[in-house]
């Protein structure tokens, strides 16, 4: 009984963090189901459009689910309704930006797990970046290739550049797809630091709650 208690008592404490596990998790998972069932490189003109619509309108719109699904975004919005006297209140204005601060940080967990994990597959990147539209980085990546790559780049994605050759194509989508996977660790490890910075804040703030007190 003692054990579960034990249990049981670090689960409470542990709450947040289990919860946004689990909403990266689920997001994770949701990113790999639409990469392999909905989404589909054009292989056009529209190869750059499409690519970001699919990496970050669903981001977006995570991040507007996750404000209104927090109750303290309706409190706080509520609250400005009703204080309009208190509004221009200097103490007012820095309590309800810490508490939409402490909303955000809740809500940007779905959207920048979706970002990560989908830079992590490189699908949506790779199609975009076939798509650029930028002298610098499309020589960048058909540098030392055929004459016909920068003419045929669009095309690489599905596959159907026929005038360059098969090596040409995979080391360029190769080129793509860890250029990918490099934002997306970047993104992660940032995401890391700017959390453990919030930590140690939080614990300055709260001295009574550390070891040595």
């Amino acid at each position: 009984m003692d054990k579960f208690k034990t249990v049981l008592k670090f689960v409470q404490n542990q709450q947040t963090s289990l919860g946004f596990g689990l909403v990266a998790l689920l997001t994770a998972g949701g990113e790999q189901i639409f990469s392999s069932v909905v989404f589909k490189c054009p292989c056009s003109g529209w190869n750059f459009l499409y690519g970001m619509v699919f990496l970050l309108v669903p981001a977006l719109a995570l991040l507007v689910l996750g404000y209104i699904m927090s109750n303290k975004t309706w409190k706080l919005f509520t609250g400005l309704c009703l204080r309009k006297s208190t509004f221009c209140s200097f103490k007012y204005f820095c309590a309800c930006g810490v508490v939409f601060f402490q909303i955000t940080t809740t809500a940007v967990v779905a959207p920048v797990s979706w970002i990560a994990v989908a830079l992590l597959n490189g699908n949506y990147f790779e199609c975009a970046m076939t798509g650029v539209n930028v002298t610098v980085f499309t020589n960048h990546l058909c540098d030392g290739k055929s004459p016909q790559c920068l003419d045929e780049l669009y095309k690489f994605p599905c596959g159907r550049a026929t005038n360059v050759p098969q090596s040409e194509r995979d080391d360029v989508l190769a080129t793509i797809r860890a250029e990918s996977q490099v934002l997306g660790w970047l993104l992660i490890a940032s995401i890391m630091v700017f959390n453990l910075l919030l930590i140690c804040v939080a614990r300055c703030k709260l001295p009574s709650q550390l070891p040595c007190s």
